[in-house]
């Protein structure tokens, strides 16, 4: 995966990508409860971006965990 550099703090990387995860659930939860649409869809492009942020977020994490772990291990 490419590394733009966006984000200087690996850490702050990691929690913006759950934020955005965070996000698109409570967003599809209020397009559910509050519009009552049912649209298959639409109902598709939401839990493919979900899952696709999701995976995301996970690899981040991971990477954060072990780049940290693997520092923390040369001290």
């Amino acid at each position: 995966m490419a590394n733009t550099g966006a984000v200087k703090d690996p850490k702050n990387g990691v929690i913006s990508c759950w934020v955005c995860t965070g996000v698109l659930v409570v967003a599809n939860l209020m397009r559910l409860f509050m519009l009552r649409m049912n649209n298959r869809m639409v109902d598709g492009i939401f839990l493919a971006l979900i899952l696709i942020w999701l995976g995301i977020s996970v690899y981040e994490t991971v990477k954060y965990n072990k780049e940290k772990n693997r520092d923390g291990k040369r001290e």
